[in-house]
Formats: structure tokens, C-alpha cells, sequence
């Protein structure tokens, strides 16, 4: 036995494409850490919401026994009057404050002008706004309410709030009247730790005779991100050298004797150290706020005026006393969608730090995210390129919930917040991207293979025409020319409103199917089929049965094709075979046919059948010319010829003349 022959090996259908696929893999990878780099807004959004997915995620902590929330809120207002209260009214709720035994009060609101509700600020105004005023006693600057609330600050440790300006002031200005920190309080930074930006100029404090009464200050800011969410608040920050600390933070330092803070950079994150705890502080020396656990229930100013109170209710605790009626004004969004007051913000700080609840933010955290990124890219894309569709989709969806769900566990055991963000959107990008990718090189080799698997298919109707047209020595370049010849008639014909229904692809099919119109000539016999004489009646009967031999042929090909497109492109070649010799008026065969009963393709065929034949050089006969081909075939519209198509013909003959020449049989 002969050995068999040696097939080529078939290509790696891995390899096909694969450069184009990594490479853009590589380039949206490399793309979206670069936009990373520049934190676009969008992207920073985006960033912050799944911050805030994660941060709720975690379990709700026990609560610690400070703060104590004391509001002047609607049923303060409604029986004591409209905010603001006079400071007498004030200095009342804080000896109240006192003698319950708080050991803190901080004050959450500025007191920058006198009380106008003092009697001699009442005095001085009626004389600066009443020309012909009576003469009235010369009152000075006295303010004799906030004297009041001076002497009751003065009863106990107690903290009062300013707000810090952001705006530029000349180098060495120093600010007017620097805040007043909690006595005692040293701040000692560590070698390495960074200087940070955004350094304010200045405060707006209360009074004086209210500053110099307390036992501290504090600022009130709280700077909020992008997308107007407050997120973190700074625990200290300089002014002209000198550090100073939030509201809230100076409260804690004023409860405890140990006012001794240390800023350290420790494990590349920025950390405080005070009263033996490490409070971790992001990149800006803010701390990022759990808001876990909702805030305690504020008790009502109202309560805390008529002694309603336990007496022991606010024994040695922290009291946070501001307004929180509605309509103030003082709220703030957080991370878990429900607005908080300034004043439950503070008491989420102090909470956050007694009881050791904090959000880490460390300082390789950016560096992680970056690293993870490119090895989600790099992975993504290998993988990517070498599986299918589904594989690929159930890929991107596990590995982005994988992402997001080791940053969940890692939020939820450490406190540590590491954005799955970048990879999560490398891996949804990629997976988009090379998809769409892989399938445009796929559909590229499917239309390559159905271009080289129409073309054989061509190759091979041609070449059983020609096998058929082989025994007549006469046709030659026939089955060519006559496939031109239709294309450009059902081309013109797509143009008229009439037959405005035929598409590229019939118009493709039927040229397609001209070269099988005289398959049935293979049935014929030679002595009849190249009879160098003329036919008897008998044998132009044998002769004429050729449409229907193919035709029959076809028919059975027909009804074992199961694809719609092979039954259409061998229904139009058996209607083509069968009814290419009707004539318009039914004198034509075999079926002796008239009009539009005759198929689009056999009125085609028959028009260009005859052209050729009449064009084209025979043993029996010369060519005739272009113009007496063109004379004949209108003569003939109407009765061998659709009319239609011979308009279709005329418009076009120029056409049919450049094909006849271009295809010309060569002369022996």
C-alpha cells in the first residue's frame, strides 16, 4: 500500500490574531493606569462610591460611653424662642451642664459679636441708629450676657469652636489673635513624617471674654470631597507653625491628662499617637470617619434647662452641645447616605477613637492598587485571548467580583482600604474591548473562508458549465459572458421602481446562476448536439428537452438543500435552465409561457442568450455588429423579449458590448 500523503499541519488558531489581542490588552491596560494617574473626576467618583459600598459591608461595633449630644432642637425653640438664644440663656444650659457633671462641654457654634440681646448692646445701638435720641447712660463696651456665659465657661472644663480661613495671607503675617489649644498640649513630629499642603491663614473666633474663659478651642472645619460627601476630617492642622487641634480632638485632649501628641510615619503610613492609641491618618493627615454606628440620641436642651435629666446622666461625659433643629442648616452628607449634623460628625470622631474604630488608608496603598492593576491587565489578557466567548464573560465576571470581594474582606478584617476600583475596571474594559476584539478577527477569517468557500463554489459551477458547454465546440467563452451580461441587466432593473425589490444579494445569485442554464445539454446526444448541419424536427425536439433535463437535475438538488441560501441561489439556476427559451408572447418552450409567468431569471437568460449568440462569432455564421445585435433585440421587445428588460438592456448595451469584446472566444 503507498503510504499516505503528508497533510500540512493545520495552523494554531491560538496564534491567529494573538498579536493584535495582547497587544491591546497591554495598551488598555497601560491606559487606565495612566488615567489613574491623573485622578480624572469621573474616575475619583467612581472610586469614592465603591468606598462607600465597602465601608458599609462591615459589622456595626459596639458603641462607646462617650459622647453625649445635648441639641438645641425644635422643642428647645419652641419654648424658649427663636436661634440665636441669648447668651444668659446659654450660660444657663452650660451651669446646668456643669452641675450635672460633665467632665467636658464643647460649644459647636461661633460667638464673634456681642450678644444683641444684652442690655447695653441694646443701648449703644438705639444710640447709633436714633440721632435725636434722648439722652441715655454711657454703657461702653459692655456686653453684660456674655459676661454671663464667660463666667459659666469658667465653671468647668469647656472648649468653644472657630473656623479656619483657607485664603492667602504674606509670608510671616502672623494670624490676629491665634486660638487658644487645650493647656498642656504638645505636639512632636517624628522624623519622616510629611510636611502637608493646604496650610490655613487664619481663624474666626467668639469674643474674647468668651475665648479667655474657656479652657480651649477648636476648629470646626471639615473639608468634603468631590462629590460633596464628608468623608474625613483633619485632627490637627498648622497655622504659621503652630498645631492645632479640631473641635472634637481638643474635647478628648481636654477629658484626659495626657496631652502629649506624637506624629509619626510608621509602615509608610501617617499615624498619631496620643493616650496609647495609633490613629491612622491618610495622605492629607485626615482621619477617614466609620460611620458604622449611628450616632447617640441627642438629648433635647429643653430636658437639660427643666432638670428632667438623671442625675447621673452626664457624669464625667463628653457633652457636644450645638443647635440641631431643622432648618439650621449644619448637615452633612455621609458615606452611608443619611445626612448628619456637625454636631453627631464630632461625636462620630470622639466614638471612632474611644473605641479604636478606624478606616486605614495607608500609604502604599496607591502603590498596590497600581501593581494590582497591571497584573490584572497582563493576566486578564493572556487569558482572554486564548478562550472563547462564554469562558471570557464567566473570566471578567469572577475576577471582578474576586477583586471586589478581597477588598471587601480585607475592609472588614483590618479596617484597611485597598480600591478594588482599577482592576475591577482593567478586567470589565478588557474583557469588553478584546471580545469585541476577538470577535472582528473571527468574523474577518468566517468572511475570508466564505469568500474562498464562494469563490470554489464559482470555480466549480464554472467548471461543470464548461463541461457541459465542452461538447459544443461552438459556445467558448458563452457561460461568462452571459454571466456579466445578467448581472448588468438586474442591476439596471434594482433601479426601477418595478423591480426596486431586488437586493445585492438576489442580483448576486442570479449572475451566479447563469453559467448553469445549459447544464442540461450534458443529456443531449453529440450526433445531435454537434450536428454541423440543420436539425431535423425530431432531433431540435431532443435539442429543446435540454431546459428540461437540467432543470430535473436541479429540481433534486433543490429538495436535498436544507439552507435557505443554496435553495434560493438553485431556484433561481432551475427557473434560469428551464424557462430561459420562453418567449414574451408564448411562443417559446418548453412550457410555452407569456409574460410575467415567465421567472425573472429565464426572461434574464433569454435576452443575453441571444445577444451572445448574435454578437459571437459561429462555424455557421459571422458575428453581427453591436448596432444590428441592439436594432434586433428592440424589434423583438414585446414579443420574444420582456420589455422591461430590454429597456434595462438598452440603457446598459454599451456595457454588454465591453464584456462581449473583453470575453471574446479567440479566432482559429
Amino acid at each position: 500500500m503507498a503510504d499516505s500523503p503528508i497533510l500540512p499541519a493545520a495552523p494554531d488558531r491560538w496564534m491567529e490574531g494573538k498579536w493584535a489581542i495582547l497587544l491591546t490588552g497591554l495598551a488598555l491596560t497601560a491606559l487606565v493606569t495612566l488615567i489613574s494617574l491623573f485622578q480624572p473626576n469621573f474616575l475619583h467618583k467612581a472610586d469614592l462610591f465603591v468606598y462607600d459600598q465597602l465601608l458599609a459591608s462591615r459589622a456595626v461595633p459596639a458603641q462607646s460611653a462617650d459622647p453625649v449630644l445635648v441639641a438645641i432642637d425644635e422643642a428647645s425653640l419652641a419654648a424658649y424662642g427663636q436661634w440665636p438664644w441669648p447668651r444668659y440663656r446659654l450660660a444657663m444650659l452650660v451651669e446646668r451642664l456643669h452641675a450635672q457633671g460633665a467632665r467636658v462641654i464643647a460649644l459647636d457654634f461661633l460667638m464673634p459679636e456681642p450678644d444683641r440681646t444684652s442690655p447695653e448692646v441694646i443701648l449703644r445701638e438705639r444710640l447709633r441708629d436714633q440721632v435725636d435720641a434722648p439722652t441715655l447712660p454711657a454703657t461702653g463696651n459692655a456686653d453684660s450676657n456674655s459676661q454671663r456665659l464667660a463666667a459659666a465657661l469658667a465653671k468647668g472644663p469647656s472648649i468653644l469652636g472657630y473656623f479656619l480661613h483657607f485664603t492667602d495671607r504674606p509670608t510671616g503675617d502672623q494670624p490676629p489673635n491665634p486660638p487658644t489649644p487645650p493647656d498642656g498640649l504638645v505636639v512632636t513630629r517624628l522624623a519622616g513624617y510629611p510636611e502637608l499642603p493646604a496650610m490655613p491663614s487664619g481663624p474666626l473666633r467668639s469674643l474674647p471674654q468668651l475665648t479667655g474663659a474657656a479652657r480651649g478651642e477648636g476648629f470646626t472645619n471639615a473639608p468634603e470631597d468631590l462629590d460633596g460627601t464628608l468623608r474625613r476630617v483633619p485632627l490637627l492642622l498648622t497655622v504659621d507653625g503652630t498645631d492645632y487641634p479640631s473641635l472634637a480632638f481638643a474635647a478628648l485632649l481636654a477629658a484626659s491628662p495626657d496631652r502629649h501628641i506624637q506624629l509619626a510615619r510608621e509602615d509608610s503610613e501617617n499615624i498619631l499617637r496620643w493616650a496609647g492609641r495609633n490613629i491612622p491618618l491618610d495622605a492629607s493627615g485626615h482621619l477617614l470617619l466609620d460611620y458604622r454606628r449611628p450616632p447617640p440620641a441627642a438629648i433635647s436642651a429643653l430636658a437639660v434647662l427643666q432638670d428632667q435629666l438623671p442625675a447621673d446622666r452626664l457624669r464625667n461625659r463628653i457633652v457636644l452641645l450645638g443647635a440641631q433643629a431643622t432648618g439650621l442648616g449644619d448637615l452633612h452628607r455621609t458615606p452611608l447616605g443619611k445626612p448628619l449634623s456637625g454636631l453627631a460628625i464630632h461625636a462620630t470622631l470622639i466614638d471612632n477613637i474611644l473605641a479604636d474604630t478606624f478606616v486605614r488608608r495607608p500609604g502604599w496603598a496607591r502603590g498596590a492598587e497600581l501593581a494590582l492593576t497591571l497584573l490584572t491587565g497582563l493576566l486578564a489578557t493572556v487569558l482572554l485571548s486564548r478562550t472563547g466567548f462564554l469562558v471570557s464573560s464567566l473570566l471578567v465576571t469572577g475576577g471582578t467580583l474576586a477583586c471586589y470581594a478581597a477588598s471587601q474582606a480585607l475592609m472588614i478584617s483590618r479596617g484597611i482600604h485597598l480600591s478594588p476600583l482599577l482592576p475591577m475596571l482593567t478586567l470589565v474594559l478588557s474583557g469588553s474591548v478584546l471580545s469585541l476584539l476577538k470577535y472582528g478577527i473571527t468574523a474577518r477569517k468566517l468572511r475570508l473562508r466564505t469568500r474562498d468557500l464562494l469563490d470554489a463554489q464559482d470555480d466549480i459551477i464554472i467548471s461543470m458549465s464548461v463541461l457541459a458547454e465542452a461538447r459544443d465546440k461552438e459556445t467558448g467563452g458563452h457561460i461568462r459572458r452571459t454571466r456579466r451580461y445578467v448581472e448588468i441587466l438586474a442591476n439596471q432593473l434594482a433601479r426601477t421602481p418595478r423591480y426596486a425589490h431586488l437586493s445585492r444579494f438576489d442580483i448576486e445569485l442570479l449572475a451566479k446562476s447563469a453559467p448553469l442554464h445549459d447544464i442540461g445539454k450534458i443529456g443531449i446526444p453529440d450526433a445531435i448536439l454537434q450536428k454541423p448541419g440543420k436539425l431535423t424536427d425530431a432531433e431540435y425536439a431532443i435539442m429543446q428537452s435540454h431546459t428540461l433535463i437540467g432543470a430535473a437535475a436541479l429540481s433534486r438538488i433543490v429538495s436535498d438543500s436544507g439552507h435557505p441560501e443554496k435553495q434560493t441561489f438553485l431556484d433561481y439556476a432551475r427557473q434560469m435552465t428551464e424557462s430561459h427559451h420562453e418567449h414574451w408572447n408564448g411562443q417559446g418552450y418548453p412550457h410555452h409561457l407569456q409574460g410575467d409567468a415567465i421567472p425573472l431569471a429565464g426572461r434574464l437568460m433569454a435576452l443575453a442568450d441571444v445577444y451572445d449568440a448574435l454578437i459571437s462569432r459561429r462555424v455557421y455564421k459571422k458575428p453581427y455588429t453591436h448596432a444590428e445585435v441592439c436594432q434586433f433585440i428592440t424589434e423583438k421587445s414585446g414579443s420574444q423579449f420582456d420589455p422591461d428588460i430590454v429597456a434595462a438592456f438598452m440603457a446598459r448595451n454599451d456595457e454588454f458590448w465591453r464584456v462581449a469584446e473583453a470575453f471574446a472566444d479567440p479566432v482559429e
